[in-house]
């Protein structure tokens, strides 16, 4: 079987992951693997025989006659490695709006009858205005929109790497038959040191939230934690931003941080002082508040190394391991504050603005009680949850706690604290079992197999406003993604 893989680029980075996953699982004898990306890789030990096709990198204008050009080339870089078409073309978000050619180049090879496997890892849908709107300049109409960006055809097959994803793309349109589960591989990193080796925070448990500080990993949260264990636990980020935008946002947390004389360090591998393999090694444990993940592999791989993970719990995203055996219930999901804390006033009109600016990016009108959708969802029992707020708010709380410290005491202080070794010894052979690189190529050689069987058919699509409309709640507002 031959297989042609396509991809913007091959930075490093969680998609470039699951390429190297496949890689690793299925070349061989029975599959031909091709990759193909619009950069040159990263590294070209991971990729020695990527091909280059500069058309496919992230672009965001052009039109129809581009877009066949484009498919003309891929074809012909195709046949050149492989002597012939491959058996299945094999994208990556194709529809994220990186690139606005790639959704036509999809639907025009499988109006040639070539076999294609959509693999959705990321959604414009969700929280990515600015790429959905890109992605609607490139059409005409809105019409030509709606049609051009989920193609459907019975030789062509989607992929979701968690069940929420699956059931908003069979919700929308996509039928069962063409659509599959591909939860991600999970392996490990090679550590080498240990908690009792590190150099600082000797007095102190380490918790390490491997991340880039952008906003919705919601760092807040974690000067927060640093506040309500009063001191107990050294917690550190590993990576600053790197959006100009967020970098700001990102310096007035070191700043409060530090005026607040508080235990956390962001962006310790910002200066190569200390390399991210150490790191992961000398801490205590991993701890993570992000309000919103993809797959959700910061939930799983700490096990593999011997690390517990401690945090906020994303139960859209663990579920999924749950049902496997997988249970994260030491996790919270809110850390509940008193809404007399802050002016409901000023946060209703946040709110408002947030929902009003969001639903007029997508071209959608505000239903009139979006505002209290999304209230009912932030507030129970007269408590907000601090990860909903925005960083104005998480700040104002912050000085507050640290202007009276016995405020602590009205609050529900979340675990955080390391596993046993016989909970991390369970988990990790779970995990291990489930999620190891075998698992995964026999699963994605069991897709490519139904892809390349299946019969071919007229193109037809999934409207895109249907996608929209899964992940346009105003129950899923959160200020952290405005």
């Amino acid at each position: 079987m031959k297989v042609a893989v396509v991809h913007y680029h091959l930075r490093r980075g969680g998609v470039t992951r699951v390429i190297e996953s496949a890689m690793a699982a299925v070349a061989g004898k029975e599959c031909e693997v091709l990759v193909i990306s619009g950069e040159e890789p990263a590294s070209r030990t991971d990729f020695p025989d990527a091909k280059v096709l500069p058309g496919l990198a992230y672009r965001r204008s052009g039109n129809v006659t581009i877009s066949m050009s484009l498919t003309e080339a891929l074809m012909e870089m195709a046949r050149d490695h492989f002597g012939s078409l491959p058996d299945i073309w094999h994208f990556h978000n194709h529809s994220l709006g990186k690139n606005v050619l790639v959704p036509s180049v999809t639907r025009e090879l499988a109006e040639r009858g070539q076999r294609v496997l959509l693999q959705m890892h990321d959604f414009s849908e969700d929280g990515r205005p600015t790429n959905y709107a890109t992605q609607r300049s490139f059409y005409d109409s809105e019409l030509r929109f709606e049609a051009g960006v989920y193609p459907l055809a019975k030789q062509i097959h989607y992929a979701a790497i968690n069940k929420r994803d699956w059931s908003f793309l069979a919700s929308a349109g996509v039928p069962s038959g063409n659509l599959h589960l591909l939860p991600n591989a999970v392996t490990g990193l090679e550590v080498q040191t240990k908690p009792d080796d590190r150099p600082f925070a000797k007095d102190k448990i380490f918790a390490l939230y491997p991340t880039r500080g952008i906003r919705r990993k919601n760092i807040g949260e974690l000067l927060l934690l640093s506040q309500l264990h009063e001191g107990r636990i050294h917690f550190a980020t590993t990576l600053s931003p790197e959006n100009p935008e967020w970098i700001s946002i990102h310096d007035q947390w070191k700043v409060l941080a530090a005026e607040l004389e508080l235990p956390v360090t962001l962006g310790m591998c910002d200066d190569g002082q200390y390399p991210f393999t150490d790191l992961i090694g000398w801490s205590d444990l991993i701890v993570t508040t992000s309000i919103a993940e993809g797959f959700g592999l910061a939930f799983l791989e700490p096990w593999l190394v011997g690390k517990s993970v401690a945090g906020r719990n994303l139960p859209s995203i663990t579920d999924d391991f749950s049902a496997q055996g997988i249970e994260l219930g030491h996790l919270y999901e809110r850390i509940n504050i008193p809404l007399v804390w802050l002016d409901e006033n000023e946060i209703r009109k946040e709110m408002d603005s947030a929902l009003r600016q969001g639903y007029l990016a997508y071209h959608r009108k505000l239903p009139g009680d979006a505002v209290e959708k999304a209230w009912a969802h932030w507030v129970q029992k007269g408590c907000i949850d601090f990860g909903k707020l925005s960083e104005r708010f998480q700040m104002e709380i912050l000085r507050k706690i640290a202007g009276n410290p016995e405020l602590i005491n009205e609050l529900e202080v979340p675990n955080i604290a390391p596993g046993t070794e016989q909970e991390i010894a369970e988990k990790r052979e779970l995990i291990q079992g489930l999620y190891c690189v075998e698992s995964y190529g026999n699963r994605l050689k069991e897709i490519y197999g139904k892809v390349r069987k299946g019969w071919t058919g007229k193109v037809r699509h999934v409207e895109t406003g249907e996608v929209l409309n899964q992940f346009l709640d105003p129950g899923r507002l959160n200020l952290l993604r405005t």
